[in-house]
């Protein structure tokens, strides 16, 4: 099932390419939205059923969503952005649980950030894909490799919608 829908998001990430966003608006819209649905839909199945450690994962989450907001909030270049943003993906490496809020819980929050911070999409898409690099290689040592597939994906939309722009 999950291979199923995942080769449907690629299909329409791959409709889109002779496409310009401008005039087909909503269909990049539609597939952005199918993308974060499936991750949504993977996220709620990995997400853990014991309460101490839910209770855990989401108490880092909150302590990543202050230490990202204040990277925005800070600094005003990508470079600085991503030099703020380094040391949060290398601890991931080390500690799963940091990784797995990372992953699970805060990764959309930057995305979401990135879509909005600069005023340049270039600016935008370099910090985006920095973001989903570090996500995809954190995810493939600590998460099952449907997350990591859907984040690939995830990718190469962001990537073909910044080279519209």
């Amino acid at each position: 099932m999950e291979d199923n829908r995942l080769r449907q998001v690629e299909q329409s990430i791959e409709s889109l390419q002779s496409k310009n966003i401008d005039e087909h608006k909503d269909e990049f819209e539609k597939v952005e939205s199918e993308i974060v649905q499936q991750k949504v839909e993977i996220r709620n199945s990995l997400m853990p059923d014991n309460n101490q450690e839910d209770e855990r994962i989401k108490d880092i989450a909150n302590k990543l969503n202050e230490h990202i907001k204040t990277g925005f909030s800070e600094f005003e270049k990508a470079d600085e952005i991503v030099n703020y943003l380094e040391p949060a993906f290398q601890r991931g490496k080390v500690d799963k649980a940091y990784g797995r809020a990372l992953v699970l819980l805060v990764e959309n929050t930057m995305i979401e950030q990135v879509k909005i911070h600069f005023e340049h999409s270039k600016d935008n898409a370099r910090l985006m894909d920095f973001i989903l690099d570090k996500l995809i290689e954190l995810s493939s040592e600590i998460m099952p490799n449907h997350y990591t597939e859907i984040l690939a994906l995830e990718k190469r939309f962001f990537e073909l919608q910044y080279s519209q722009k």
